[in-house]
């Protein structure tokens, strides 16, 4: 073994800077060493020297960002970056020459190192050997085998890193600026930086390089979101090797002005609306991210207010110059700074309100009258510019009659207040309903009318025959006569229908002079009976009935008229019980009389 040599002017107390990097420190300290270092080894001198465990000797190697031991064995936060041939008073040698190993590594990535003459840009030397094998060690610029380690950039963001600008608005494009600061000892190459809102990624970007101890920005383009977390990460998927990876990322909570957002949910859009009528005003108020805490709604018709509210109830006024298409707006408007104010129109027509008419009332209940028999016609009408009250009522009132023939007859109608008549005179032709209508007319052309009918007719007589006083059980009867209308005039070919005790016995027609004849079974039991006919006047439609009483009885010996002439006569009554034809029993009183 090469014998060491020891240099007098080296005292206790003196120490030897190997080199000073931005912020990877190491040095030869003797002696105690700076606060912040941990010592790799110590050394016998600065040169041509063996070395030892921490403590051996009274020179120690020293770095302020690596830690190490001396093991056989490395774990996986370090690495191997010389061999030791025992732990002191030994000579090194490349890592794997030796058993015993120093073990080095930073807080973040084992130390990586290699030995060779000249050491790179990014890396820094601790010590030199004289050889690879079972070698010396001395200070860095004593041999020409370099211990060059990798020294490791630094990437720093934090909240002063943001520059975003102020107001940002709902959906507005802005430019973040971001600050990347290298605080490490070498060149960072290909720094990916990428924003997000809310941990969502809206934009990224390349730097090529941030040299150590200076910094670089970059921009990113945002559209203003709900998202209001504004965070970087530098290096997020971590492919560069830092001395802390713990400051790649920061953030900041942002504040966004939103627009109010106003729909019209009624009135729909072109709907259209009379003066006077009270119709609901209902609106909708959201915002770009939700719904806002306060806010007011304004209505104007046009320019003019109409009143406040998100649903409120508006009386079109009577005002001429509101008439015709009309652009109704909601004006939405905040409280809160953070919200910007918004509007919604539509349009609605406003039209003329027409008048109003009443259902038309006659004075006779039904609205049924004969030939040359008045009947009065009546309307109410009102209008809310032209007849608000029945003290001042300007409409114009017609009163038309239209008659079965399809004549008309018009007339203006009298008034008393806002009731409007007409009487007419009923003629004797065309018979059947009449149509009346009662036309209305305001100032502004607006127009209404009611309708309603009245009967003409005339009284219509029915003849009702039978072609005996009496009949047996189920004997035939025949019915018959004659049906005309009070003028003389017949109602030919019209259904007749005869109801014996309200059950239907016959059905016919009359025939061209108006006469009928109908045939039916008398009852099959003993009694008197109502016989109704029932016409319809086929020009009124109005229905008419007649009735008479059909016997049915049992009759033996003497005609009644041969007992009224017979000089002397003696009758009693006597009851009975009698079996009718269909089963029932009946009693009555038999009279007997004695002709002398």
């Amino acid at each position: 073994m090469r014998k060491l040599s020891l240099f007098s002017f080296l005292s206790f107390f003196y120490i030897i800077i190997l080199h000073s990097v931005l912020s990877l420190n190491c040095g030869i300290f003797s002696g105690s060493y700076p606060s912040g270092y941990s010592c790799l080894f110590s050394l016998y001198s600065t040169q041509n020297s063996h070395a030892g465990m921490c403590g051996y000797y009274q020179y120690s190697l020293c770095c302020d960002e690596i830690f190490s031991y001396i093991n056989q064995t490395c774990n996986s936060s370090t690495l191997a970056i010389l061999s030791f041939y025992q732990p002191n008073n030994t000579h090194v040698a490349e890592p794997n020459y030796y058993s015993w190993k120093l073990c080095a590594g930073y807080h973040t990535y084992p130390l990586e190192c290699e030995i060779r003459d000249v050491c790179y840009e990014n890396e820094t030397c601790l010590v030199s050997l004289y050889s690879t094998a079972n070698s010396h060690v001395a200070e860095c610029n004593y041999y020409g085998n370099k211990l060059c380690c990798k020294k490791l950039s630094d990437l720093l963001v934090n909240s002063s890193s943001l520059q975003i600008p102020s107001p940002l608005v709902f959906g507005n494009s802005v430019i973040i600026n971001v600050t990347i600061w290298n605080v490490g000892d070498t060149i960072a190459y290909n720094v990916n930086v990428s924003c997000y809102e809310n941990g969502k990624l809206f934009d990224s970007k390349v730097i090529p390089s941030i040299s150590p101890s200076s910094s670089a920005q970059i921009e990113c383009s945002w559209t203003v979101s709900c998202l209001t977390n504004i965070s970087i990460k530098v290096d997020p998927d971590n492919l560069i090797k830092e001395l802390n990876e713990s400051n790649n990322e920061a953030w900041q909570q942002v504040s966004i002005i939103e627009y109010l957002n106003v729909s019209i949910d009624y009135p729909a859009n072109e709907q259209s609306f009379y003066r006077g009528q009270t119709i609901w005003l209902n609106s909708s108020v959201t915002s770009s991210c939700g719904s806002p805490p306060s806010y007011d709604v304004f209505w104007y018709n046009e320019s003019v207010f109409i009143g406040k509210g998100e649903d409120i109830q508006w009386t079109i006024p009577l005002d001429d110059a509101l008439l015709g298409r009309k652009n109704i707006t909601a004006y939405a408007n905040s409280t809160s700074n953070n919200y910007l104010p918004a509007s919604k129109s539509i349009n609605i027509t406003i039209l003329n309100n027409i008048p109003n008419v009443t259902q038309l009332r006659f004075n006779v209940t039904p609205a049924e009258i004969e030939p040359e028999n008045a009947i009065q016609i009546l309307c109410d009408a009102f209008d809310l510019e032209d007849c608000p009250s029945p003290n001042n009522c300007l409409l114009e009132v017609n009163i038309s009659i239209r008659s079965p023939d399809g004549n008309w007859d018009n007339k203006t109608a009298g008034k008393n207040g806002n009731t409007f008549y007409r009487e007419y005179t009923a003629p004797f032709s065309p018979l059947g309903n009449y149509i009346v209508y009662c036309s209305v007319l305001d100032s502004d052309n607006g127009y209404n009318e009611g309708s309603s009918t009245f009967l003409v007719y005339q009284k219509v007589g029915i003849t009702l025959y039978l072609n005996s006083s009496y009949y047996w059980w189920n004997e035939g009867v025949k019915i018959y006569g004659s049906v005309k209308r009070s003028d003389g005039t017949p109602i030919i070919f019209s259904d007749l229908k005869a109801y014996v005790e309200q059950n239907l016995v016959c059905n016919t027609t009359t025939d061209i002079n108006g006469n009928y004849a109908c045939e039916f079974t008398a009852p099959s039991s003993i009694g008197n009976y109502s016989v109704v006919v029932e016409i319809v006047d086929t020009e009124t439609g109005k229905i008419f009935v007649n009735s008479t009483i059909l016997l049915v009885k049992v009759a033996y010996g003497k005609e009644e008229k041969e007992v009224e002439r017979a000089k002397q006569v003696s009758c009693y009554e006597i009851p009975q019980l009698v079996i009718n034809p269909d089963g029932s029993i009946k009693q009555v009183f038999v009279r007997v009389c004695i002709l002398t």
